[in-house]
């Protein structure tokens, strides 16, 4: 009967996922430890944790597809023993680009947060490079301790607790990168973390950036001198704040843009020594406004064209140097909505803030404000000798069909129709009490094309929550005056 019992549930488990066999041309590995130099290529198939060795180079070449069984490791190592991580302790070049991303993701056919571990990088002052990558569907994008690595131009979302966790003295550097729709942040920093952000788009979190004890993350510095960074960062419209110093250590945050001029709405959703004095002070003045989106929107495309090539090579190469919420009955119904950042020039306000009086002061003109160099220019194709038959791939242009991120709308996202679910029977739902994240398509019209899961509690509510996603109604979409599918989520509470 045990038996039964326990294929039934196999079954039942392998049917959910969406994962019985493996697809032709997909290379497996169960679990294995590079020592000495290899190259990944094609999609590849994770069942068990990868650790790249100190003496170890792995380099990952454009358009791989690197799928991680969901909730299974099967030698039960590294720091998750139940879900498959990639351990860098070496040298590891993960470089895609525009056009043809490097994706880490779950092989699951609906995936989930935290259906595997994530990416850890305990590499010391070894190259590890990330350009152009897809990290989702983790319990961490990034765990990264006492290593300095580049991430660069990524899309780093649905991650059930952080996008990027920085700890250890690390000096990560993240640059020009979409963090949004993390489960909890969109970066942690902890125990001594100084990473430095520039040009990211950080929205749609729980909370954007929170910093613990004596991490100091550099969010923009515009003092000449080691430390400078101009910033630019975009935080707006996380769930509960954008930026949040629970350390001892200050937070530089000058010349970025938060969704917002107004000084008060700008301080509601940050929470420093303001709020409680053992904390660290954020400085967030000046203000950089004028934020262009369009080089997140090229970013956040996805290619027109699969890659079809389904091979793993493993011989060595030549390495370079490198919302609101929905809740059932009497509670309140909330999405999770963005706004645009506003157009405009750089500002500069005097942040000195007082609990009993908020008061807009005035501006102070600062002579450090950076210019405005968020437009993305265009890529001019490099001269070739006139015998060549080689070009030089094209940035890509935009494409309507597609779709986009509800932050990249020509106005906020609009409900023009709510539902909620209709508990009619708590019994089968085990009276369990938590938060249901639902990802939906919306089409042309307005109408909900796609509902699925990202973070549920039981299939007796998820599928509450999916019932109601679909009924939902909204204000037709448009970029730049072109009606367009986009992309939201829907949060509900039970």
């Amino acid at each position: 009967m045990k038996n039964v019992v326990a294929i039934a549930c196999l079954i039942v488990f392998w049917a959910l996922n969406g994962f019985a066999q493996i697809p032709k041309g997909v290379k497996e590995i169960k679990s294995k430890i590079i020592t000495g130099e290899a190259r990944w290529s094609g999609t590849i198939l994770l069942r068990g944790d990868v650790l790249v060795a100190p003496s170890g180079h792995l380099q990952i070449a454009p358009g791989t597809r690197i799928m991680f069984a969901p909730n299974e490791d099967k030698q039960h190592s590294g720091f998750d023993k139940t879900r498959a991580e990639l351990i860098v302790k070496g040298t590891i070049f993960s470089k895609g680009t525009i056009n043809r991303k490097i994706v880490f993701t779950s092989a699951a056919k609906n995936p989930r947060m935290q259906d595997w571990a994530g990416i850890v990088i305990l590499n010391g002052k070894r190259p590890a490079i990330f350009e152009f990558a897809v990290i989702e569907y983790a319990y961490n994008g990034f765990d990264i301790k006492k290593s300095n690595p580049v991430i660069q131009n990524c899309q780093i979302q649905f991650n059930y607790n952080a996008g990027v966790k920085v700890a250890v003295r690390s000096r990560a550097r993240l640059i020009g990168n979409i963090i949004r729709d993390n489960g909890y942040a969109g970066v942690i920093c902890e125990t001594g973390a100084r990473p430095i952000l520039t040009d990211n788009l950080i929205t749609k979190n729980q909370i954007g950036i929170i910093a613990f004890g004596s991490a100091s993350p550099n969010l923009g510095d515009l003092k000449k001198g080691p430390d400078y960074n101009p910033g630019r960062n975009a935080l707006f419209d996380n769930l509960e704040y954008d930026v949040y110093n629970h350390a001892s250590n200050d937070i530089n945050a000058e010349g970025n843009s938060w969704g917002s001029k107004d000084l008060n709405t700008i301080l509601a959703h940050i929470y420093d020594k303001q709020d409680a004095d053992r904390f660290g002070a954020v400085d967030f003045n000046p203000i950089m406004g004028n934020v262009d989106l369009f080089k997140k929107m090229l970013l956040a495309q996805q290619p027109q064209t699969p890659v079809t090539k389904d091979t793993v090579s493993t011989a060595p190469v030549k390495i370079s140097k490198p919302a609101r919420s929905i809740t059932p009955s009497s509670k309140s119904v909330k999405t999770l909505m963005p706004k645009t950042p506003p157009q405009e020039k750089v500002t500069t306000i005097d942040t000195h803030r007082v609990k009993e009086q908020k008061t807009l002061l005035a501006a102070k003109p600062s002579s450090q404000t950076p210019k405005d160099t968020a437009t993305l220019a265009s890529a001019t194709p490099p001269a070739t000798k006139p015998e060549s038959t080689k070009t030089e791939p094209q940035e890509p242009k935009i494409d309507y069909n597609q779709v986009f991120l509800d932050v990249f709308l020509d106005h906020k996202v609009k409900v023009a129709k709510e539902a909620k679910p209709i508990i009619d029977d708590p019994a089968r739902g085990m009276y369990e009490h938590g938060k249901i994240v639902v990802r939906i398509v919306v089409g042309k019209d307005g109408k909900v094309e796609q509902a699925k899961i990202l973070k549920g509690l039981n299939y007796y509510y998820d599928q509450l929550a999916l019932d109601a996603a679909q009924k939902f109604r909204f204000v037709p979409g448009t970029v730049k005056g072109v009606p367009v599918r986009f992309s939201t989520s829907i949060l509900f509470k039970f």
